[in-house]
Order: C-alpha cells, then structure tokens, then sequence
C-alpha cells in the first residue's frame, strides 16, 4: 500500500470547539518516517475531516 486515507473528523463535537484529533494526527504524521507526504482530502473524499498519506517504499531489509 502507497497511500492511505485517514479519517479523523472535523472535529466540530469537541468541548472547545477546535479540532483535537485532527490537529493530532497530523503532528503525528509529520514525524512518522513511513509517511512521505499527506494532503487534506478534497469534499467529496471527506474535505477538513480527512487526508491522504503518502507512505515511503521499504527499503531494502536491515542488517
């Protein structure tokens, strides 16, 4: 698998108001070296309340 799409939710239930997962996952994301790149997804896809990820080949097995 190449890409996948994470669904978190617009975040629009929560106590404050703002988005807690959303901001979560994407944090954790950028520091995940498997993820390559993510991009929010478009409306029909899920729009603020999903993205794709982009995940790197495996290399070759470690040593």
């Amino acid at each position: 698998m190449r890409c996948v799409r994470v669904i978190h939710g617009k975040g629009i239930g929560s106590r404050q108001g703002e988005p807690v997962l959303k901001d979560a996952i994407r944090q954790h994301l950028c520091r995940l070296e498997a993820v390559q790149a993510w991009v929010q997804c478009g409306e029909h896809e899920g729009g603020e309340g999903a993205l794709h990820a982009l995940l790197r080949l495996a290399g070759p097995p470690r040593d």
